[in-house]
């Protein structure tokens, strides 16, 4: 039985994962100028919603990176399977 994921289904996976990365990215950048202009106008509540985005870019982007881990190990895995057959 073959279990290999087909070459565009992994590169879907591979654009989804990039795509969730950017996303994550973006969100901590707005989250950066929130909390910036929230300081410069003395706006707390911008700048708590600042802090909030920044830490869910984060979070986000973690994620991502895990994601995209376990794919890189799973199918280095099945190459090693693959090897030995």
């Amino acid at each position: 039985m073959d279990t290999k994921k087909p070459f565009t289904q992994n590169l879907k996976e591979e654009a989804k994962t990039a795509l969730d990365r950017t996303k994550a990215k973006s969100q901590e950048a707005k989250g950066v100028v929130k909390e910036t202009v929230g300081k410069i106008t003395d706006n707390p509540r911008l700048k708590a919603e600042g802090k909030a985005d920044k830490f869910a870019g984060k979070v986000k982007d973690a994620v991502a990176q895990v994601i995209d881990a376990s794919h890189d190990a799973s199918e280095k895995a099945q190459k090693e399977l693959h090897k030995k057959h």
